[in-house]
């Protein structure tokens, strides 16, 4: 492995970059982030220790997000080119399971992952009223702190149009005036049923929605996360997103 040196607020790899390296941070904090339009919007921070790339590499394809040092950085660099000698010359087979293998656990992965969820979500037939609350000042001055009842599913929160957006028609949505960078977008994430249960499915973003500080997105292990009776905790968009709202499910 090569040592490789970034100073604070270089770009480690782009979104869409070719995955030609995997790191180890020796010392350091990395940031890790996905494009909002012109917005950079953080997703998340890596300590020194932790590995990151290595997935692109393996599975030969580009890279889904933004690294950069939020620190002045050390990190241990494993080149694709290392990978390839390593097991392709050696023994052909081996860089292709390896792949195989990677593909496989993230499947299996995303079906043990599905199955947890419909397991824990609150069933359909025991919940008498789902209200979805401000999370933030923001919200509260658009639907009041008492925020909005859902009546009806699947019931789909984003924001309001914008020039060049088709306008929303369903009665059975939620839209938010969102300033610039628009982390929420037009349809952000959806309220339904799923197997008699109640989840709730990002609707395809660039950024994703938090749901009790877990990340759903096409881009992570699953869109979608149960709701439970209770509260859960809502966010559109990035980690400093001000769309925050409460979500409460009373059930019998």
């Amino acid at each position: 492995m090569k040592e490789t040196h970034f100073k604070q607020g270089e770009t480690i790899y782009a979104e869409g970059d070719a995955s030609e390296c995997s790191y180890i941070i020796a010392a350091g904090l990395v940031e890790v982030s996905r494009a909002a339009g012109e917005a950079v919007v953080p997703l998340s921070h890596l300590h020194t220790g932790q590995i990151f790339g290595e997935i692109g590499v393996i599975r030969d394809k580009p890279r889904s997000t933004t690294t950069r040092a939020a620190t002045d950085i050390t990190l241990l660099t494993i080149t694709k080119q290392d990978f390839d000698t390593a097991f392709g010359d050696k023994n052909p087979l081996a860089l292709t399971l390896l792949r195989m293998l990677c593909e496989r656990l993230s499947d299996a992965t995303q079906r043990i992952y599905e199955g947890q969820l419909d397991a824990v979500a609150a069933a359909i037939s025991e919940i008498t009223e789902i209200r979805l609350r401000p999370g933030s000042p923001e919200v509260e001055s658009q639907i009041g702190r008492d925020g909005v009842v859902v009546n009806k599913m699947p019931f789909a929160v984003g924001r309001r149009a914008v020039a060049g957006e088709a306008a929303a028609k369903s009665d059975a949505e939620l839209l938010l005036r969102v300033t610039k960078p628009y982390e929420m977008a037009p349809r952000h994430f959806v309220i339904e049923e799923h197997d008699g249960g109640l989840v709730l499915r990002d609707l395809g973003t660039v950024l994703g929605t938090l749901v009790n500080g877990i990340r759903i997105a096409s881009f992570e292990q699953s869109d979608s996360a149960p709701l439970k009776l209770g509260l859960s905790e809502i966010q559109a968009g990035g980690l400093d997103s001000t769309v925050r709202f409460t979500l409460v499910i009373t059930g019998r």
